[in-house]
């Protein structure tokens, strides 16, 4: 049986907590399992990302990238949406990031695909696709985790 690094982080993080941090009395010998504790809860998002973040990521971008093909083809850019299409159906099933992935280099496409349009064209359709990317930086920065330096300096 293998444990995901995720699970294996928030188990050491447990420990640390519960476990030897109620038997620290002097405030710098906590501040050594709580440095621990922020540095172990920070990594966990660095090592493994979650799955539910990337399918969350892939179906905003399937989604954006749907709608850009949807108005391609009503203002005639037929061969861009086809190519779009094409890259959205061919994207690996999984494993998740693989998928994401796939869908990221099919927005840098639409992009470039975009760019080469009139620039009246272009700046009407960008949004499309400008939507899924800002959304994906509040998503971003939504998993963030606070820094305990705050408790820490508690002790």
């Amino acid at each position: 049986m293998r444990v995901s690094p995720q699970t294996l982080l928030e188990g050491v993080v447990r420990t640390l907590h519960d476990q030897v941090l109620p038997h620290l009395e002097s405030r710098p010998a906590r501040g050594q399992p709580w440095a621990a504790i922020d540095v172990l809860r920070n990594l966990g998002g660095r090592i493994e990302p979650a799955i539910a973040a990337l399918d969350e990521e892939a179906r905003s971008a399937a989604h954006a990238l749907g709608t850009l093909v949807v108005q391609l083809r009503e203002v005639g850019e037929v061969a861009s949406a086809a190519e779009i299409e094409r890259r959205l159906a061919e994207a690996p099933a999984a494993p998740a990031s693989a998928h994401t992935e796939a869908l990221r280099a099919a927005l840098v496409d639409a992009f470039a695909r975009l760019d080469a349009l009139p620039a009246e064209r272009a700046d009407a359709l960008r949004p499309l696709l400008g939507g899924h990317l800002a959304a994906q930086a509040v998503r971003d920065l939504s998993r963030l985790q606070p820094s305990l330096l705050e408790e820490i300096s508690r002790g």
